[in-house]
């Protein structure tokens, strides 16, 4: 309880009661639990606010509820999923890219090894042919000794059964020297035909290239033709004598260069020659199998 003490405003000061002090104290303690508590309620305030706004996109239920907003994508997300949609697509269409291109190095390894084998197959082909040629030839000179071997033998059964006083045929076989006693004419000093001449220029005619001749088998050096077409001349000869009538052979291939597929220039059984005209261009080789004569060829180039 507050007293006043006499004071010389107020010469006579009259004592305050309790019952007016009280509502004076109520009065400053709410005005002091106002000041305390108005940043409180500040905060609770603004609060509210914030959750009022973060629930807008929910549904009030009532008779004055109103639909959501809807919410719209962003054009940074849009260009964004369009991006990863094109690098997609890109991918695939490079890894189908890769897959065909695979599948065609596979056609093309595939189409090289049926070359390989279709060139095999000719080369197998041509080699079984050159075979079988050689092999009729042989048969054939076979066939002429055995007919040789017959006519000896019925000669010599002959001459078993003359009588032992018939000299006839051995006067006979005596004479025959003296009806051949002209000496054979030599043989000639080659059976090709000579080169032809040169013609005029501008035109095209037989160029020989080189001449050889031999009695074994051999194989040439390596010559190049530049035309299209180019031939051999060659001829095979027995061995002088009768007995030795078609025992010769000669075999004459032409080889390109670096190729094992040849192309036929003669298969010649005893005596005999003949001119072979044969493809260019290129660089070739001759490979000569010979027994039992002599042989000799030229090589010409058209151009």
């Amino acid at each position: 309880m507050l007293v006043c003490g006499p004071s010389p405003l107020y010469p006579d000061p009259k004592p305050v009661s309790a019952s007016i002090l009280l509502p004076q104290r109520f009065l400053v303690a709410a005005l002091l639990t106002g000041i305390f508590l108005s940043p409180l309620r500040a905060q609770s305030t603004a609060a509210a606010a914030t959750s009022a706004t973060s629930h807008k996109a929910l549904p009030v239920t009532g008779d004055a509820a109103t639909p959501a907003p809807s919410h719209k994508p962003s054009p940074a997300a849009s260009s964004t999923a369009a991006a990863a949609t094109a690098a997609t697509n890109a991918a695939a269409i490079e890894r189908l890219t890769q897959s065909n291109q695979d599948l065609l190095d596979l056609l093309k390894k595939q189409q090289a090894v049926l070359e390989d084998l279709q060139f095999d197959r000719r080369l197998q082909s041509r080699q079984i042919s050159s075979l079988e040629d050689r092999l009729e030839e042989t048969l054939q000179q076979n066939s002429q000794l055995q007919v040789k071997i017959a006519k000896l033998e019925t000669q010599l059964s002959t001459a078993s059964t003359l009588p032992p006083g018939a000299a006839t045929p051995s006067a006979t076989v005596t004479t025959l020297p003296a009806k051949t006693a002209d000496a054979p004419p030599p043989p000639p000093a080659t059976y090709l035909q000579p080169a032809e001449p040169e013609g005029p220029p501008g035109t095209k005619s037989w160029h020989r290239l080189f001449s050889l001749s031999g009695i074994d088998s051999k194989n040439t050096d390596v010559f190049h033709v530049q035309s299209r077409q180019w031939r051999v001349l060659w001829h095979n000869q027995d061995k002088e004598g009768k007995e030795y009538a078609n025992t010769s052979a000669l075999f004459l291939n032409a080889f390109p260069k670096g190729d094992t597929i040849p192309q036929k220039v003669c298969a010649k059984v005893g005596s005999g020659g003949d001119i072979t005209e044969l493809d260019g261009p290129g660089n070739f080789y001759l490979k000569i199998e010979a027994s039992g004569g002599a042989w000799e060829l030229a090589v010409e180039d058209f151009k």
